[in-house]
């Protein structure tokens, strides 16, 4: 690279922004792969880009920024913990975001904070699809949209209720406790088994075919007790985690 081409770029990259200075965190995903909930984030990068008056700092530089401060931003209790902390990226807002893959959907809780620690929400929904679609473009807009116009028209003081916590942990309750069902039938299953008593009448072929029926009745309670229990308690640590992130 020549020295002009050099001076040229080191000119560019120093250029202030014009406009309110955004950045967006990289999102933390629950139940989400890395690279959906990437393309997710990329989707609201995209989105915060066409809002009017957001110059949206880029994320190699929100990367750098954060691993400097230890790699992710620190737990806050009050809004002048956050609003040292948009102060702190240098920052007029930072919009943060959880990317969700519970109960087959897919979804974005996201969340906006301005510099004096205030908050607003808002959850994006999206297609089943991997790729991403029109229609999430347009939630995306819509979302950011009515974040950025609430926190510029008024203060927001009120949080909205915590919804998608509350559900995901009283769905987590459900589901563990429907897997404990499912593990004391398979228990039970595998009790008789063992004994030599699984109902079953007759002899020779016909009863080892229903000794391998109640076998295989048994191994599949089994197997659901196991994935319901996992799902049981993955979401009720996802909305743990959402509703101490939510914490004012």
């Amino acid at each position: 690279m020549s020295l002009v081409a050099l001076a040229l770029a080191l000119t560019l990259a120093q250029t202030p922004c014009r406009g309110e200075r955004v950045v967006l965190v990289p999102f933390q995903p629950v139940a989400l792969s890395t690279a959906e909930a990437r393309r997710a984030e990329d989707l609201v990068r995209r989105a915060v880009e066409a809002l009017p008056g957001a110059c949206l700092e880029s994320r190699a530089d929100t990367v750098a920024r954060m691993k400097a401060r230890g790699g992710r931003l620190a737990s806050c209790s009050d809004a002048a913990c956050r609003g040292a902390q948009v102060l702190a990226l240098g920052a007029q807002r930072l919009v943060r975001g959880v990317a969700l893959g519970v109960g087959g959907t897919r979804s974005v809780a996201l969340t906006l904070v301005d510099r004096e620690g205030l908050e607003s929400h808002a959850t994006l929904e999206l297609s089943p699809a991997e790729a991403v679609s029109g229609p999430d473009e347009t939630r995306a807009r819509e979302a950011l949209g009515s974040l950025w116009a609430a926190r510029t028209g008024r203060r927001v003081d009120e949080r909205p209720a915590r919804v998608l916590p509350t559900v995901m942990v009283a769905a987590g309750g459900v589901a563990l406790a429907v897997g404990v069902g499912f593990g004391l039938a398979a228990r039970q299953s595998q009790k008789t088994l063992s004994t030599g008593g699984a109902d079953c009448g007759g002899e020779g072929q016909a009863f080892r075919e229903c000794f391998a029926a109640r076998l295989r009745e048994g191994r599949s309670r089994a197997t659901t007790a196991n994935v319901l229990l996992g799902t049981g308690a993955l979401l009720g640590a996802g909305g743990t985690v959402l509703f101490l992130w939510e914490l004012p």
